[in-house]
This record gives structure tokens, sequence and C-alpha cells, in this order.
């Protein structure tokens, strides 16, 4: 299992209706991917328009077909980034 940072930012032209019409659809798509172990985190910065996502899959295609299910990724403009866990002894 590989894990990844998406970094999903607010196209320019998304306003704040669009996204608050989205906000129920996308908990709840959220949470069935979740559930399903591929998304392990989600942290959001309004100030900066984006989001950060933590998700596991077997390859960023995976991760990104899951990622693309959800309802805000139409008004988004997406980076993956595969992570490492860091160096060092494990806790």
């Amino acid at each position: 299992m590989q894990t990844f940072m998406i970094v999903s930012t607010f196209k320019a032209e998304a306003t704040m209706e669009q996204i608050q019409a989205l906000i129920p659809a996308e908990q709840a798509r959220a949470k069935e991917l979740e559930e399903l172990g591929i998304i392990t985190s989600i942290k959001i910065s309004m100030p900066r328009r984006t989001a950060f996502i933590e998700a596991a899959g077997e390859n960023q295609e995976s991760v990104m077909e899951a990622i693309l299910s959800l309802p805000m990724a139409a008004i988004w403009d997406i980076e993956v980034f595969p992570t490492t866990p860091p160096a060092g002894p494990a806790a």
C-alpha cells in the first residue's frame, strides 16, 4: 500500500455558494472513502482555499480515481504527492 498527500486548491472561479452546495455530498463520499481506508485524513484551509487529503492505495492511479469521485473534485486543481514515512526509529 502506498501513501499520498493530495493538495486540492479550489479553482479561482469556484464560488462559496458552489462550495457550500457541495458540502453534504462531499462529506458523504469522503466518509465512504474513509471507511474503505482510502482517505486517512482531511484538513482544510479556507483562507488558502485548499484541502489537504492524506490517502492510501495500491498506486497513484487508484488513489486519483477515488479522489476524482469526490463531488468537489470538479472545482479543484489537484496535485498528488507520493509520501514516505519519516526516517528514524519507529515509535
